[in-house]
């Protein structure tokens, strides 16, 4: 008899362009029937959970609509995605069990569909964070409060218990980075650039402005670009915080002259370009790319896709979780000696979920478009397994890739598959502390902390699943770092030299001014770890980037006990803390969710 085992379970996620909005896209279904239009003068914008249509007629609870991919009768392609109608209100407007993934533009078709097709380039949650073993799922918790009625008969117990609050919790224990995929969701944005060394040539511009979640992009001019293209949008030779380049492969043929999809929604708002170099190609000389992490105010919130597969095999009996709305509260890099580099998320509020389960016996239908539909939660979901990770084909990228034939078949490699690269070993990392590089470092540990709050407000919901929390915040950031270390030979250690010591810097508290001129900068960290030539992970401590507002101060030492006991060289355990800090990854993959 087959069961469900955990070493057949398979977690991924995906960004989303606004919080809750599961990026999932629905360019093909099936059995579609009927067709009303987005009826609002600036467009849907990502993130909404009610749409104002031209008529609601013909449109009950319970069913699916398809957004997109058309704005009607104009041959204009944009984004597609599924949502459940929890409610229909009045004439024209539909509440959604979820909030849309995408913005959709004024008179988009939607239709009622009741299945979907599996189509790899509309599924975006295929990323994984790296080897891991065990995951917090976010299943809800459910807030059930007995309430107490004044009577005789009542003998001290609860009259009737109320469904009130459900949160969703999770995270995912110590992991082995194997890129820096995960990297960025703590802290903010990341950049993305071909090297220096790479030939980039001018293709076109966007037309138009184009939202942070679009699939689609509509180019001035379509000559050049085929299949298979690999493109970088906004490039800049030396990112900073406020750059917007990111690299995109065209996964289909221009349609309708002027739009093409891409393989990845977009990260960033990009306005009309007016350069023509706006969007260029990469078409040789390729040797990595250079990816750039900034902190940012916002974070972006992040969905969980979660398959239980049984051991027989049997996709029929597949349990499918979705989270939606996960925003990283906190987090923590680490390495040890003798190990690997390590990342853990530790804690991840998401706003809800849904799922594949669709009846239940003892409970009626509440409506929808089987008669005997009625879990709450349930929605039409695509699988992500194994194989949409190891996905290895584009359309076209073969015969219409021409100018990067040398390239092929890696320009041909979906981007999303499972890494095949070594991890980042302990042993080839590298710790400079105020300006001294450490050879003796035992360990480390990094930790961020974003003080998420959870807010509930009194607005209007719609489902049984729908009781969780309105939004996620950021509070104040926190960066906190341990790290284990060997005392310098003795030479180093001369109490009349001026060479710096650990001690010494315990002493300044990072003060190195005098009593009538402070400078109470802090110290630099950097930690580097390299897997090969043009290949690695490096933190900056703190970040490299503009001059922040008020003093740039850096790391300072909180506690370095110099105790004595064991046997062999002296450690010390020492705790800092610093204001902020920058991380560059240099690897081969195109594309950082």
């Amino acid at each position: 008899m087959a069961i469900y085992r955990a070493d057949k379970a398979v977690m991924t996620f995906g960004t989303e362009a606004a919080q809750g909005g599961i990026p999932e896209g629905a360019s093909v279904v099936g059995d579609g029937t009927g067709a009303d239009l987005i009826n609002m003068a600036n467009g849907l914008p990502a993130g909404s959970r009610s749409i104002t249509v031209d008529s609601t007629s013909g449109i009950t609870a319970g069913e699916f609509i398809q957004i997109g991919p058309e704005v009607s009768g104009s041959g204009v392609f944009r984004n597609a995605e599924i949502r459940r109608v929890e409610h229909v209100e009045g004439t024209t407007i539909l509440h959604l069990d979820t909030p849309t993934a995408f913005f959709h533009a004024n008179n988009t078709d939607i239709t009622v569909v009741q299945s979907t097709t599996e189509t790899y380039s509309d599924k975006f949650m295929t990323f994984i964070p790296g080897v891991y073993e065990s995951i917090d799922v976010p299943d809800p918790e459910m807030n059930i409060e007995p309430k107490y009625l004044l009577g005789t008969s009542s003998n001290r117990n609860f009259y009737r218990a109320y469904k009130s609050s459900q949160s969703y919790s999770g995270g995912v224990g110590s992991f082995t980075l194997l890129n820096g995929w995960p990297l960025r969701f703590p802290i903010g944005k990341v950049t993305t650039i071909p090297d220096s060394g790479t030939t980039l040539t001018a293709r076109t511009d966007l037309n138009g402005d184009h939202k942070k979640g679009d699939i689609w992009i509509y180019v001035d001019s379509p000559t050049n670009l085929a299949a298979g293209d690999l493109i970088t949008i906004d490039y800049a030779a030396t990112p900073t915080s406020t750059s917007v380049c990111e690299v995109r492969r065209i996964t289909s043929a221009a349609i309708s002259t002027n739009y093409f999809k891409l393989n990845y929604p977009l990260q960033f708002d990009h306005p009309a370009g007016s350069s023509s170099n706006q969007i260029r190609e990469i078409v040789s000389g390729l040797s990595y790319y250079q990816h750039d992490i900034f902190e940012t105010t916002d974070l972006d919130t992040i969905s969980w896709n979660v398959l239980l597969r049984d051991s027989g095999n049997t996709q029929a009996n597949d349990i499918i979780r979705r989270y939606y709305g996960g925003m990283v509260g906190g987090a923590s890099i680490s390495a040890s000696e003798e190990g690997m580099l390590t990342m853990s998320w530790d804690s991840i509020p998401f706003l809800g979920m849904n799922h594949n389960q669709v009846t239940h016996s003892g409970v009626a239908s509440d409506g929808g478009y089987e008669s005997n539909e009625a879990m709450p939660g349930y929605g039409l979901t695509q699988t992500i397994d194994d194989s949409d990770m190891n996905y290895l084909s584009i359309s076209g990228a073969a015969t219409g890739d021409t100018e990067n034939t040398n390239y092929y078949p890696y320009y041909a490699l979906q981007d999303r598959q499972y890494p095949t690269t070594n991890p980042y070993f302990f042993s080839e990392g590298s710790v400079s502390i105020f300006g001294e590089t450490f050879a003796r470092v035992s360990d480390f540990n990094i930790s961020i902390d974003n003080s998420v709050e959870s807010r509930y407000y009194i607005n209007t919901k719609h489902g049984k699943l729908n009781r969780g929390p309105s939004e996620h915040r950021e509070g104040a950031r926190s960066y906190n770092m341990t790290a284990t270390l060997a005392l310098p030979d003795s030479i180093a250690a001369d109490a009349t030299s001026s060479n710096v010591t650990l001690f010494k810097e315990l002493l300044l508290e990072g003060d190195y001014g005098t009593s009538t001129t402070p400078n109470h900068k802090g110290f630099d960290i950097s930690l580097t770890f390299t897997r090969g030539s043009d290949d690695s992970i490096t933190i900056t401590i703190p970040s490299d980037t503009a001059a922040d507002e008020g003093e740039k101060q850096g790391a300072f030492i909180t506690s370095a006990t110099h105790n004595i006991g064991g046997s062999g060289i002296l450690s010390v355990d020492v705790n800092m803390f610093f204001r902020n800090m920058k991380i560059q990854i240099k690897d081969s993959a195109p594309l950082y969710p």
